[in-house]
């Protein structure tokens, strides 16, 4: 019987198929790759930039808030005739220089080159409510003591306190020299001359400071709040009475003018100045214009010289990061916002 040899033909892909389809591969992965790449650098620039419009967005609603309390003194109009002063509704200094066009400093005072001068903002009024628990009794105690609701906000130590009834006693002023978190109770000095009862209102005083400074350990920026808690003419200068808080990062610049109605006054501002009225005077702030210069938090080395543009901070000033300060603002993206507030009181 003959045997037939059976040759079985294997099917594959040349060398030049197999080169062809690598290279195609290749082209492919390296555009996903590319798209990849950019979708990332993409999302994290709206990131920072989200971030910073909420940053912005935070420091306005705080700064509105404080404009449209300025000069507030509750249900009596009288407290400046007391011992305790109030100051004016916006202070033209702050420990003892003018609050606009201040250099700026890092955290420790000490200047910082390359960058514009920016303003700072002295609000002076009653501020937080203090809720105050109606079994407590207001008889002239020396000192009295005061029993606030749970989770209420506890004053710290060396806090001025304004305490008024509303009717014609005249209303106290004293400072909080002791507390107790666990009840809470509040301890006022110096004592009550007269007998309050209800309704009453008790309120947190004292100037607050707004101020742009640099953050020691590293290159960011921060807007900077500091209570005036003991009423002198020092703000958070080592004095350790006072409470300064970082209160946001990314602020670089803020520039403050007053909106000055010209007696007799009408509500309407007509002109603006870069600092409040000074001395006796008629005239009045009736709105405040803020204009913040933002600046994301993280410097990136695919951004080189990606903020090239002007910014009007103020009439008289105008800033470009890239052509003005490129060794410092390179790698940055900064973003300006500005709103006009009205003043209430």
């Amino acid at each position: 019987m003959d045997t037939t040899t059976q040759i079985k033909t294997v099917q594959g892909f040349t060398l030049t198929e197999i080169m062809v389809a690598l290279v195609i591969s290749s082209l492919l992965m390296a555009g996903v790759l590319t798209i990849m790449s950019s979708s990332k650098r993409t999302y994290a620039l709206q990131s920072e930039l989200s971030e910073l419009q909420e940053n912005a967005r935070f420091v306005m609603d705080e700064l509105a808030y404080k404009i449209r309390l300025a000069g507030y003194q509750g249900c009596r109009s009288d407290l400046n005739n007391l011992d305790f002063i109030l100051g004016p509704p916006f202070q033209s200094t702050l420990n003892g220089s003018l609050v606009n066009d201040r250099p700026l400093v890092d955290e420790g005072g000490n200047p910082v080159s390359g960058f514009e001068n920016t303003d700072a903002l002295v609000v002076g009024s009653l501020s937080e409510w203090l809720v105050v628990d109606n079994s407590t009794l207001f008889s002239p105690l020396n000192p009295p003591i005061i029993t606030l609701q749970y989770r209420s906000i506890v004053p710290e130590i060396n806090t001025s306190i304004v305490v008024s009834d509303c009717s014609n006693d005249p209303p106290a002023v004293g400072v909080v020299s002791a507390r107790d978190l666990d009840i809470p109770n509040i301890t006022i000095t110096p004592g009550f001359t007269t007998q309050f009862v209800q309704p009453k209102v008790f309120m947190v005083t004292g100037p607050v400071s707004y101020e742009i400074k640099k953050i020691t350990e590293n290159d960011r920026f921060a807007l900077f709040r500091c209570e005036n808690r003991d009423n002198d003419t020092d703000f958070c200068g080592g004095d350790t009475d006072d409470s300064e808080q970082r209160l946001i990062e990314g602020v670089e610049n803020m520039q403050v003018r007053y909106g000055i109605d010209i007696a007799p006054g009408d509500g309407i501002p007509n002109r603006y100045s870069t600092t409040p009225t000074l001395g006796p005077t008629d005239n009045k702030v009736v709105s405040v214009r803020i204009t913040l210069l933002m600046r994301t938090n993280n410097k990136r080395g695919d951004l080189e010289g990606a903020t090239d543009r002007d910014f009007r901070l103020d009439p008289s000033l105008t800033y470009n990061p890239q052509q003005d300060n490129a060794a410092l603002e390179n790698g940055y993206r900064h973003r300006m916002f500005t709103t006009t507030i009205e003043v209430r009181n």
